[in-house]
This record gives C-alpha cells, sequence and structure tokens, in this order.
C-alpha cells in the first residue's frame, strides 16, 4: 500500500522528476565530450526540455492535488507556469547556440538552464514557506553560476557577484519573514496560515508580509528590489540575460499569487494596497530610468522591471477581478514572446557588430531590414501598440484594475505606456532615419564608446555566425508578438484554463 501510496505522489511530479533526471545525464554528457565540441549537450537540453512538456500538457486539464503532506500542489495554476518556463528556457537555449559556441563554459550552461527551470516548476507548485525557500535558492543558484560563467568576459564576474550578494541579503530577510510567519501561526503550510494569521496581531502580520515580500520582489525586480538587474543584465551573456528576465520572474509571480491570494485571505495585512503600491512605484522607476539608457541590455533591464509594474497590478487586484488573473497569465504568455524577441535581435546585432550601444542599431534596417522589422515589432509591442500582443495583455489588465476599484493604479499605468513609447522609439527611430555611420570608417567611430569607455572594434568588419537556431527564434516571438495580438483568443483561452489555484 504505501509503495502504491509513494508511486501515486510521484506520478504528480513527472515533469520535475524528468528534469532533475535530464540534469544528471546533461552533467554525465559534459564531462564525457571533449572541449569545444559540447553542441550536443544543449540540443540534448533541448530535447529533453522539449519532451517535458508531455507530462505537464496532461497534467494541465487535470483534477487538482496536494501531494507530499500538502507541502505541494499540482493544479492548473502551477501547471501553466511549468509550461511557460520549459518554453522559455528552449527558446533562450536556441538563442545563445551559436552565441556560447566553442566558449569554455558551452557545456555547462545547458545544465544551469535545466536546473533553474527545474527550480522554477518547483516554487510554482509548492505550498510550504520551507519549500518556497529550497525552491527560491535553487533558482539564484543556478542562475548566478550563469552569469558568471563566462570567466572570459571582465564584466561577467563583477556581475555575478553583485547578482549574489543582493540575492543572500534579500533571501536572509525572506527566511526572518518566514519565521515571523511561523511564530505568528505555528504552521509552514499556506492554507494553516491562512486559518491563523486572522487572530493574530495585524502590524506584526503586516511585518512578517513585507519581509517576505523582499525575497519575492528580489526575483521580480520589484522596487527597491531591483538593484541588482541593470548591472547583472550588462555583465552577462545576452541570452542569460535573457533568461533572467522571463523565467524566474514568471516563477516568482506564481509563487507571490500563491502566497498572497491562499494565505492572506480578502485583504488580510492590506495587501491589495501595498502590492497596488508597489507596482506604481515599480512602472514608474523603471520606466523614468530607462530614458536616459545609451546600451540596450540596461534599457531592457529597466523595461523589464517596469513590466514587472504592470504584471503586479495583476496580483493587485487578483481577488477583486475574475479577469484579473486571466489578464496576468495572458501578459506572461505576451511577455514571453515580446521581450524575448527583443533580446533575440540585440543577440544577433551584437554577434554580428561586437556591441550592445544604441548607435550600433543606426541604419539598421538598410544593413538587416527584418532584424530592424522584428525589434520594431516586439519593442512598440512592449509599449502597448495595438495591433500587437501587448495592446491586448495591456488592456485586460487595465480592464481589471478598473473594474475592481483600482482606477488609480490604471491612471498611472497609462501614463507610464505613454513614457515608455518614448524610449522604445529612441531604439526604433535611428534604425530607419539616421545614417549608417557604421560603415564610414574601418575604425569604431569616437562617440561609439561605451559606458565604461571602451571603444567597440571595427562594426562594419565583424563577421556574423549565421545561425540559424537564432533565426528560427527571430521568427518565432515576432511571430507570435504579432499574432497574438491579432488573434489573442487561444492565448487568453490558455490563461483562463491557468486560472485554477487550489484553495484560492
Amino acid at each position: 500500500m504505501m509503495e502504491m501510496d509513494m508511486g501515486a505522489e510521484l506520478s504528480k511530479i513527472m515533469p520535475e522528476l524528468w528534469l532533475a533526471a535530464l540534469a544528471l545525464i546533461l552533467i554525465t554528457l559534459s564531462s564525457l565530450l571533449p572541449q569545444g565540441q559540447k553542441r550536443p549537450v544543449t540540443w540534448f537540453a533541448i530535447g529533453g526540455l522539449l519532451s517535458s512538456l508531455i507530462p505537464a500538457i496532461a497534467l494541465l486539464k487535470g483534477p487538482a492535488q496536494l501531494a507530499f503532506d500538502k507541502t505541494y500542489v499540482v493544479d492548473s495554476f502551477a501547471v501553466f507556469f511549468k509550461l511557460l518556463c520549459i518554453s522559455a528556457s528552449v527558446v533562450v537555449l536556441l538563442m545563445g547556440l551559436t552565441h556560447f559556441a566553442g566558449r569554455r563554459a558551452e557545456g555547462e550552461i545547458p545544465t544551469m538552464v535545466v536546473l533553474a527551470t527545474l527550480g522554477m516548476e518547483v516554487l510554482a507548485g509548492s505550498n510550504d514557506l520551507i519549500l518556497i525557500a529550497l525552491s527560491l535558492q535553487l533558482i539564484t543558484v543556478a542562475s548566478y553560476i550563469l552569469v558568471g560563467m563566462l570567466k572570459e568576459e571582465p564584466r561577467s564576474g563583477e556581475a555575478a557577484l553583485k547578482f549574489f550578494l543582493f540575492s543572500a541579503t534579500a533571501g536572509a530577510v525572506m527566511l526572518y519573514g518566514m519565521s515571523f510567519l511561523y511564530g505568528l501561526s505555528g504552521s509552514l503550510n499556506l492554507v494553516e496560515l491562512a486559518r491563523k494569521l486572522p487572530g493574530a496581531q495585524p502590524g506584526l502580520v503586516v511585518l512578517a508580509l513585507s519581509l517576505v515580500l523582499v525575497g519575492y520582489g528580489f526575483k521580480i525586480t520589484l522596487f527597491p528590489f531591483h538593484a541588482w538587474a541593470p548591472d547583472t543584465y550588462q555583465g552577462a551573456a545576452t541570452p542569460v540575460a535573457a533568461f533572467l528576465s522571463v523565467g524566474p520572474k514568471a516563477a516568482a509571480l506564481a509563487v507571490l499569487v500563491r502566497t498572497l491570494v491562499i494565505a492572506f485571505p480578502g485583504d488580510l495585512a492590506g495587501w491589495p494596497l501595498l502590492v497596488g503600491l508597489s507596482a506604481a512605484v515599480t512602472m514608474s522607476f523603471g520606466n523614468i530610468v530607462a530614458l536616459r539608457q545609451t546600451d540596450l541590455r540596461r534599457l531592457l533591464a529597466y523595461s523589464s522591471i517596469a513590466q514587472a509594474g504592470y504584471l503586479l497590478m495583476g496580483v493587485t487586484v487578483a481577488r477583486l477581478d475574475p479577469l484579473a488573473l486571466a489578464g496576468l497569465l495572458l501578459y506572461l504568455i505576451v511577455y514571453l514572446f515580446m521581450n524575448l524577441g527583443a533580446f533575440a535581435v540585440v543577440t544577433a546585432v551584437e554577434q554580428e557588430y561586437g556591441t550592445v550601444e544604441l548607435k550600433a542599431y543606426n541604419g539598421l534596417a538598410s544593413r538587416r531590414p527584418l532584424l530592424a522589422l522584428s525589434l520594431t515589432l516586439c519593442l512598440l509591442s512592449l509599449a502597448g501598440i495595438p495591433p500587437l500582443a501587448g495592446f491586448v495583455g495591456k488592456t485586460v489588465l487595465f480592464g481589471a484594475a478598473l473594474a475592481a476599484g483600482f482606477g488609480w493604479l490604471a491612471v498611472i499605468a497609462a501614463i507610464n505606456t505613454a513614457i515608455s513609447l518614448y524610449y522604445y522609439v529612441k531604439v526604433i527611430a535611428p534604425m530607419y532615419l539616421k545614417t549608417d555611420i557604421l560603415g564610414l570608417s574601418s575604425l569604431a567611430a569616437p562617440d561609439l564608446a561605451g559606458q565604461d569607455g571602451n571603444v567597440p572594434p571595427a562594426l562594419p568588419k565583424a563577421v556574423a555566425r549565421f545561425s540559424p537556431a537564432l533565426d528560427f527564434v527571430i521568427l518565432l516571438t515576432t511571430s507570435g508578438t504579432l499574432l497574438i495580438g491579432i488573434f489573442p483568443e487561444p492565448a487568453l483561452e490558455l490563461a483562463r484554463l491557468g486560472t485554477r489555484l487550489l484553495g484560492g
């Protein structure tokens, strides 16, 4: 009987077991292949991740279940995030296929991506504070290894160190908050917290929740816990920055929703207003600071901070409007396409011209018209311009905020949307309107020096490494950004399917 029960429990976590086995296989495979011939590791990781979609999809329409003494949940909400995080990881590995070719860390990067994805899957279904803390640490450790893995890049080690210090501090504060919750309730289970916290002292409940939100906010890039993101994105390899901007952020949003909706029912501790204020400040800060960026990776870092603010609108009204949770999940689908699409174009331009400075995009439409078009569509979608996918996602979120009585938050978001359009157009306009100054000299122009004072190499003479995989990613993400905007129903139906939250 016990063996049957254990088999039933394990069947509920088949996607996670699949990824754990895949990580072990990748470690062995990478150690057996000689240096410079480790591309099969990436392809094996991509195949393994795609295969893990099969057991995950099988769970999507199944009944919600508890596992392992009620510490883990298998519901449509958790499965949705598993599908989202696996998809993001596959796209990122395809994006980095040529970028990491021949590098010393080529065989280890897929393993770290798979381990981080495993942590994201566990986090999305965690129903216990200890399991939440452990899965967050798995994501964090794998992430800062990814950031610092390219030792030949001088900024990589610095970015990894900053990421580590910020994550260690945020993690310690979060654990302190979790210990407060345990002291107030005598339990680590989210459902038990919901039963016992209403009887606790309100001030201590607010304090405990605020401390826990530090750890969640670090992953989401919630202001003021965002400070690691710009330097980390700039110092990391571009595909790694793309990965950090989507996967861990989505998983952290999943556990934030589960914690708030289940452990803090109603408006216990006043969390809707607290999260709403955080959303307003986060989107405003990200958009305003993005206005002065000249490094496209830093610009996209601040853009992702602003996008976190929009996503938090859905969290704010998750219990107040039936469309809120569906709007949040829809916007995450949209965000995956448009944000990874923008990073994919940045990766392609960096491979060709050796820089991520905005000056490198002058005249891009004349040199690479399809790249310019793809970047234009992705950036306009991030700004929320119709008929692109970002417009649909923001419309649903804004509507949910208005219906729930958070009109002030919708107004702030609309103002921020107008602000964001300025710096997105700052990237788009020179691609079509400025002269191709990069072709005038065999030496880089003096004003092409980056923020660190380093002048990039002779850009016109750079030889592009042809990457069918990267071209496929750009085509896929751009098509998704356009098609979801025109035909949003399939994505919205998937989002609605993912709103079944056990106990929520």
